[in-house]
């Protein structure tokens, strides 16, 4: 049975030219991973500091191995934390519109 995890990152005060040629390759990874259902969220905040992904994953374990996988990996420092909730409006039905 799958969990949800939320990886909360750090990314560094200093963005270099090497770790913004590391961006397309790694978006395309997120995106790949939202596809497939591994990743449920993920956000970054307005300064470039932080961010949070939620994943969708069978243990830890499994969450660390994809995330030393991403092409930033060797520039951030992240946390992880085992979730029993998360809810948000994507998961609920469509709101019905009356035409």
């Amino acid at each position: 049975m799958k969990r949800l995890f939320m990886v909360e990152l750090e990314l560094p005060e200093v963005i270099d030219n090497d770790f913004m040629k590391m961006i397309p390759a790694h978006r395309a990874y997120i995106s790949q991973l939202i596809n497939d259902g591994t990743i449920q969220s993920y956000s970054i905040n307005t300064d470039r500091t932080l961010g949070w992904i939620i994943f969708n994953c069978k243990n830890a374990e499994a969450v660390f191995e994809i995330v030393e996988q991403f092409p930033i990996y060797k520039y951030i420092s992240i946390q992880l934390h085992d979730l029993m909730i998360h809810d948000s409006e994507a998961f609920r039905f469509p709101k019905m519109h009356m035409n």
